[in-house]
């Protein structure tokens, strides 16, 4: 197997185990609601939101790369 697909599945294993072991009842005031669910839901959305950020993020950067843009501005000149 390759270092890549290991890291993957022990890092599958990690969350796992923690989203198992937050199995307790939690709340959450969502601006004036109450959201009343187990703790690992609320931890499985925050991995999920910051796994689709960051893919979002690399895929914008991606297509930046193919297009030759930059994010930084150009050096400025010293003359």
């Amino acid at each position: 197997m390759k270092s890549k697909t290991i890291a993957v599945l022990a890092l599958v294993a990690l969350v796992a185990i923690l989203l198992f072991q937050n199995s307790g009842q939690s709340s959450l005031w969502l601006y004036f609601w109450p959201i009343k669910a187990p703790m690992f839901v609320f931890v499985f959305l925050c991995f999920s939101l910051g796994f689709a950020v960051g893919f979002l993020v690399a895929k914008i950067d991606q297509r930046r790369d193919k297009k030759g843009e930059s994010i930084s501005p150009p050096p400025k000149s010293q003359s």
